[in-house]
């Protein structure tokens, strides 16, 4: 899927939810956008180079509330909540995977990474076993399937 098609999905599901009524202090999208910069400075603390889908993605629509799923901003704009470096370079790190939305159980969904890349699909990693299991092709499957919940 190219970055196109993503961005046609968001706006067909925002035209179909424009005017509806929400709890006050509901947002469908939070919109934390990474800049060049941020994604560049976050690489370098990891040390790996991260999917081409997922930088896009991150300087279009960024981290926060995606509709029904929550990604990990690479910058966090209030530095009590957790970001893509607080999370990757905390106690909790999982070695070679790079942690982008969690699943809400401890485990989390991300990138594998080997000799300084990340993997373009996106795995699913158990807390208990650290073990990796690939469960979408790319980034744009993952926040379509899990974030929009568009069946693909």
């Amino acid at each position: 899927m190219e970055f196109e098609e993503l961005e046609a999905q968001v706006e067909s599901f925002r035209a179909e939810r424009a005017g509806r009524q929400y709890p006050p202090g509901f947002q469908l999208f939070d919109s934390m956008t990474a800049t060049d910069a941020e994604l560049a400075a976050a690489e370098a603390a990891l040390g790996t180079r991260l999917p081409s889908k997922y930088r896009r993605f991150m300087q279009a629509f960024g981290g926060g509330v995606f509709s029904f799923v929550e990604l990990l901003p690479v910058r966090s704009p209030d530095s009590r909540d957790e970001d893509l470096l607080s999370v990757n370079l905390g106690a909790y790190a999982v070695p070679n995977f790079v942690a982008v939305a969690p699943v809400g159980t401890g485990d989390w969904w991300g990138f594998v990474s080997n000799d300084g890349v990340c993997s373009e699909q996106v795995s699913f990693v158990d807390h208990e076993d650290g073990a990796a299991q690939v469960q979408f092709g790319d980034f744009y499957e993952f926040v379509l399937t899990k974030g929009l919940r568009v069946a693909r």
